[in-house]
């Protein structure tokens, strides 16, 4: 009789481990995989960020093929508290140190906040509402933890991944800058 409890536990831990979903560990080094989509242009551009700290402020260096490297720099202010998401071309072999309201591929901790205990949240200006989605999202071919969030109209959509310490931007369609993003892929 032990034996067959036993067994049953071992399921239902087993069972356990293979519903839930991933949730990336980031960290410096880690390299974040993106398509960015110019609506104005109708062009796809690859788009490279690697973690090179991810303590504030934190920095991203971009790799944009035919545009160059640099670094993006978001301050703890923006991290903790901002409300915008910067798209914005970087100073190309430099530092592009955004503002205190301004994260880039990411969101502030606030906002975030926002996100899970008020089932909506604002960034550039929009209001957005988290809205139930059974979609099935893979990240390096894994089931991950992914909200989905649009604007009232539906025009500006966002799928954000369920981690606090690092809620990465997985997906962006409709952004008021005129920039689609993807994430194709991380390397942690």
């Amino acid at each position: 009789m032990k034996i067959i409890y036993a067994f049953a536990l071992m399921l239902c831990f087993t069972a356990t481990a293979f519903a839930q979903k991933y949730v990336p560990q980031f960290k410096n080094g880690t390299v974040l995989n993106y398509t960015a989509h110019s609506n104005a242009f109708g062009q796809d551009i690859p788009l490279t960020l690697t973690i090179t700290s991810i303590t504030a402020p934190v920095q991203m260096q971009y790799n944009i093929p035919q545009l160059g490297t640099g670094t993006f720099e978001m301050s703890e202010k923006a991290i903790t508290s901002g409300k915008k998401m910067a798209l914005k071309e970087p100073q190309t072999d430099g530092v592009t140190k955004l503002k205190d309201d301004e994260t880039l591929a990411v969101l502030s901790k606030n906002t975030f906040n926002n996100l899970i205990t008020n089932k909506t949240f604002e960034l550039n200006g929009q209001t957005f509402n988290v809205i139930a989605d059974t979609t099935s999202y893979k990240i390096n071919d894994k089931e991950a933890d992914i909200f989905y969030a649009e604007t009232a109209k539906g025009k500006t959509k966002l799928w954000i991944l369920n981690n606090p310490d690092f809620p990465l931007i997985y997906k962006l369609k409709g952004g008021q800058q005129g920039i689609d993003l993807t994430l194709n892929s991380i390397k942690e």
